[in-house]
């Protein structure tokens, strides 16, 4: 059997395991990245491999170097941002990622952005790494983040002055929702996110 076949049938046997579609792609030599969107963290998706790698039906794949690349998405980005934002740790890691980055010094790519604050370089910071360490980072951690999740998604959602969606959800503009939405209250209500979808001039 050809390397490409085992290839796709690895990548076969991993969506049955994990739930989620993954694929093998070649890159060069000996190298191949290993691509899904949501579902396990590198390290998990590793473990399937390896695990599957035993199995003398991959054996010609067993010598390649294979890169984890787990995708990032729009709702994946909502629902870690929302569940950080229930839990309470959301406002500390802002607060204390922009004080960081004061003292550091700010540093800016391209023009000047009134709205890149070091605050929401905090926030992007903060999300991306809850992204990046939980498993099946788009399901919502508790019922009621669900609502919540869908009101940050749509208000991020660009579209013209008929209410046609002209760009895909940002979280950028997430970030930008969540700065500038008010605090959740306190006690023991749920956060509210009171958020109107953006629209653009035509």
């Amino acid at each position: 059997m050809s390397r490409t076949r085992q290839a796709f049938l690895l990548g076969r046997h991993l969506t049955e395991v994990t739930g989620v579609a993954v694929t093998l792609d070649y890159v060069s030599g000996a190298e191949w990245s290993m691509n899904w969107p949501d579902g396990p963290t590198d390290d998990e998706m590793r473990a399937h491999l390896d695990e599957a790698l035993t199995s003398h039906r991959f054996a010609e794949m067993r010598d390649r170097k294979v890169t984890p690349l787990r995708g990032e998405t729009s709702r994946s980005w909502a629902a870690r941002a929302i569940a950080s934002r229930r839990e309470g740790t959301l406002a500390t890691a802002v607060a204390e990622g922009a004080a960081h980055r004061r003292r550091m010094g700010e540093r800016r790519l391209g023009p000047p952005d009134p709205r890149a604050t070091p605050e929401y370089y905090a926030l992007l910071r903060h999300v991306q790494e809850l992204q990046r360490t939980t498993s099946y980072p788009e399901r919502a951690s508790a019922p009621e983040d669900e609502p919540l999740i869908e009101d940050l998604l749509a208000a991020a959602t660009r579209t013209d002055q008929h209410g046609h969606q002209i760009r895909h959800v940002s979280k950028h503009d997430m970030a930008h929702v969540l700065l500038a939405v008010e605090h959740a209250p306190s006690g023991d209500q749920p956060p509210r996110l009171a958020v109107v979808p953006a629209v653009e001039e035509a």
